[in-house]
């Protein structure tokens, strides 16, 4: 019978196994922020305005339906705790 051998290697870690040090880090990262966002494709003015616009009538559509479902409900419990009739 052949025996089993297991080893108990663990992996190495997620980040190649490089550890920062901190030094310098806040700089380190906003030079890198500043790269990153020299690279991201921004909206023209006209996709920027209409994109508010869409999403100016989402909040007003939505702040509609919670309010109406808001005075509905309260219609509701109002009748069903006899509040209403005075």
């Amino acid at each position: 019978m052949a025996a089993v051998t297991t080893t108990s290697e663990t992996p190495p870690p997620a980040g190649g196994g490089k550890t920062s040090s901190g030094g310098g880090g806040l700089f380190k990262y906003l030079t890198e922020v500043r790269a990153e966002l020299k690279k991201a494709e921004w909206p023209t003015r006209e996709q920027l305005v209409k994109l508010t616009q869409v999403v100016l009538a989402l909040i007003f559509i939505i702040a509609a339906y919670c309010g109406a479902l808001d005075g509905l409900l309260g219609l509701v419990t109002n009748r069903l705790f006899n509040r209403g009739a005075g």
